[in-house]
């Protein structure tokens, strides 16, 4: 016995309450089983217990053993002093509560439901299952699953705000000036989202604004990078070099410490590309979170960060070696990675902090996208969850890392679902 299973049970209230006994034989009824606390002290807050005729409203502690009690040092935290009720699996020493009076405990092990005890423990001790439940995954409703996904999904775009808020308050809450890093960061995709967006960071906003033409973006942005750093024969290269050093000199600026990543990348993702094409968006829009809150459609986002290369990257992937013509214009599947990954989430979060119910649009924007295709996917696919679009996805990426990989299934709901079956 687990004690997070124990406090499951006693959150779901799935075990035998008629008629429900303490150890010492009074009659008890649970009216509320209290509030979960995720942080330090007792485990259930404000909980509504009556025992025999009177009614006790206070906190629940639970432990696998009463002795935990003890080894858990809770006779000398204060915290513990309106501890109404002593929930535990096994009681094998008398506890006391403040006013060293025997303290009224409830042990489960009674009443406790044991096909959900041994589903549990089944479940956590099975090794090589993709994820726990995946020989009774089949079994959960199409309607749990469809509403865990949109939470799931919620979630996942809640995780992401604490680095937007963290680029807000560097900016000083100019959401302009954020959504650049942001951008930046989805255009360095996995590889190097985390170094352009230290680029941008490096780069102040109103100098960004203040320098739109195509070559001084570009110049900066491969400055900043470091690309510009070791000396080329390139008559593009030395034009971006005087106009980085003039703009370096002017603006005091600092290049990031570190150099952009191009092993393992296919020529179309090196950062030369990403950058150009990223300075051209950024020429083109130039105030392009203004356009971005102006959308009213997938088709309205398509066009408006539709950007491609400068023309001499048409003909090269670095800065002296000629490769063959081709215009480096972002592609239908890139556009949308950026609405999935950076603009929808940054969206979501900006209407969320003005309490604004266009959030909601967002995540039909997220519906009409379609599903990614991955290891995370492809399992579900293989359990018969076939994903419709990017929101499920992306919950699809949330369900697996966050509650079947760190085995969570007591606060999973489709956990909850098959453990209840």
């Amino acid at each position: 016995m687990r004690e997070k299973l124990l406090a499951y049970i006693w959150k779901t209230q799935n075990f035998c309450r008629s008629p429900l006994l303490t150890t010492d034989g009074r009659k008890l009824v649970v009216v509320k089983p209290g509030h979960e606390n995720p942080l330090a002290g007792p485990d259930f807050f404000e909980a509504h217990i009556q025992i025999d005729s009177t009614l006790w409203v206070g906190h629940v502690e639970i432990h696998v053993r009463a002795s935990d009690w003890f080894s858990h040092q809770h006779q000398h935290d204060t915290a513990y002093d309106n501890v109404i009720l002593h929930v535990v699996w096994d009681d094998d020493i008398p506890v006391y509560d403040a006013s060293q009076q025997p303290m009224p405990t409830l042990s489960l092990s009674d009443f406790a439901s044991k096909p959900l005890i041994e589903k549990h423990e089944k479940w956590t001790s099975q090794k090589g299952k993709w994820i726990l439940c995946a020989d009774e995954f089949h079994k959960v409703s199409k309607v749990v699953l469809h509403q865990f996904w949109d939470r799931l999904y919620v979630e996942r775009l809640v995780e992401k705000t604490s680095l937007f808020q963290s680029w807000l308050s560097l900016s000083k809450n100019n959401w302009e000036a954020a959504f650049f890093v942001a951008l930046a960061k989805g255009f360095g995709l996995q590889f190097n989202g985390m170094l352009f967006a230290q680029i941008a960071l490096s780069i102040p906003w109103n100098v960004v604004m203040r320098n739109t033409e195509l070559i001084s973006l570009e110049a900066l942005f491969m400055g900043q990078a470091r690309l510009l750093d070791e000396p080329s024969s390139s008559r593009f290269f030395n034009t971006l070099k005087n106009e980085y050093t003039y703009l370096q000199h002017k603006f005091k600026l600092n290049p990031i410490p570190e150099k952009v990543k191009f092993f393992r990348l296919r020529p179309p993702n090196f950062p030369t590309i990403r950058l150009s094409q990223f300075a051209s968006l950024l020429h083109n829009q130039p105030r392009i979170f203004n356009r971005v809150l102006e959308a009213n459609s997938l088709e309205d986002f398509y066009a408006i960060i539709d950007a491609k290369t400068s023309v001499f990257w048409e003909t090269h992937y670095n800065f002296n070696t000629p490769s063959k013509k081709r215009t480096h214009r972002l592609t239908k599947s890139f556009k949308q990675l950026l609405m999935l990954n950076t603009i929808f989430p940054f969206l979501f979060h900006y209407y969320s902090y003005l309490g604004n119910s266009k959030k909601d649009k967002v995540l039909d924007w997220v519906r009409q996208l379609p599903p990614e295709k991955n290891n995370y996917t492809n399992g579900f696919a293989q359990l018969g969850c076939e994903v419709q679009d990017a929101l499920e996805s992306q919950a699809c990426i949330q369900l697996k890392t966050t509650y079947c990989t760190p085995k969570r299934c007591l606060q999973c709901a489709i956990g909850h679902q098959l453990l209840n079956l």
